[in-house]
């Protein structure tokens, strides 16, 4: 059964008439003859029955109709997103991001990017970090915001770029004893309730790691999924945290005060799949947060 001979059908069965479909289609008559012929000789059944100059629809060519007309619309649909999916000024981006990410820098790139393209529309995952390279391993997200940049290597087939170096700050209830310094060493720290996110994410590793370089274990009082959720405790005066730095050093009475020394950093990149072909859409955003990181470092 060729796609063709679907066409021929639908013109046939919508005019009754065959030269008209031909005139339609802008084929010979004979050619639309042979290929319904053929079609009915493949389905064992007649589609038509003759009526002088006319044509009619056979009791199976009633019932072929629909599944004929689904097929056809399906083929265009197909179509529609080969064209999408190739086109940088339309199209979807599938793109993943950690939640920790995702509260400041992924909206600031979707606007600026918007600003060039206003017609790409983007398929939002948030998920941690090990969910979101399995994701493009997989070919369910074609870009990933991904932290730390080095976890990329340990997955087989994603490649990408860096992209910066995330600085974080001591996050502290306002009216805590290190709240107005201008700096403080992380072993300071050591007798708080601290509140982390929950094991699995990439960004409690990093912070129990630079704990115990600093000296000692974090005692963890609670534990959370989202940034915004670690905050509202720490606003509460239930703990205290390790966060990237957002907004202003003090906001709605929380304290974020840099780290001596190295402080703690994080590396931030972007990844997609290096045997899997991207979109349109989705090649153009992502050598734009590419371009953008290279000369936001080269200003800085």
């Amino acid at each position: 059964m060729e796609f063709r001979q679907l066409q021929y059908f639908q013109a046939v069965a919508e005019l009754e008439h065959v030269t008209q479909a031909a005139e339609r289609l802008h084929v010979a008559q004979s050619a639309i003859s042979r290929q319904i012929r053929l079609l009915e000789e493949e389905l064992g059944a007649p589609l038509f029955y003759r009526e002088g100059t006319g044509i009619r629809l056979s009791a199976f060519g009633k019932r072929f109709l629909p599944r004929a007309l689904r097929i056809l619309r399906e083929v265009e649909f197909a179509k529609q997103d080969a064209e999408h999916f190739l086109n940088p000024e339309a199209g979807t981006v599938r793109l993943g991001f950690p939640h920790s990410v995702g509260v400041h820098y992924v909206p600031s790139l979707i606007a600026a990017f918007r600003e060039e393209a206003p017609h790409v529309q983007f398929d939002l995952v948030q998920a941690r970090v090990h969910d979101l390279m399995s994701a493009l391993h997989d070919g369910d997200l074609e870009l990933a915001i991904i932290t730390p940049w080095e976890d990329v290597q340990t997955v087989p087939h994603l490649t990408g770029e860096y992209l910066y170096q995330e600085e974080l700050r001591a996050i502290l209830p306002s009216g805590h004893r290190c709240a107005e310094k201008e700096d403080i060493q992380l072993y300071e720290l050591k007798d708080d309730p601290f509140i982390l996110f929950k094991p699995g994410y990439t960004l409690r590793t990093l912070v129990w790691d630079a704990c115990t370089a600093a000296g000692f274990e974090p005692n963890i009082a609670f534990e959370a999924e989202e940034t915004d959720t670690i905050r509202a405790f720490v606003q509460a005066g239930l703990g205290v945290s390790i966060l990237p730095m957002v907004g202003p050093r003090d906001a709605q009475g929380i304290a974020a005060v840099p780290i001596c020394g190295r402080g703690v950093q994080r590396s931030v990149g972007i990844a997609w799949h290096s045997e899997a072909g991207r979109s349109g859409p989705a090649e153009r955003f992502a050598q734009f947060v590419i371009q953008r990181a290279r000369s936001h470092r080269k200003r800085n």
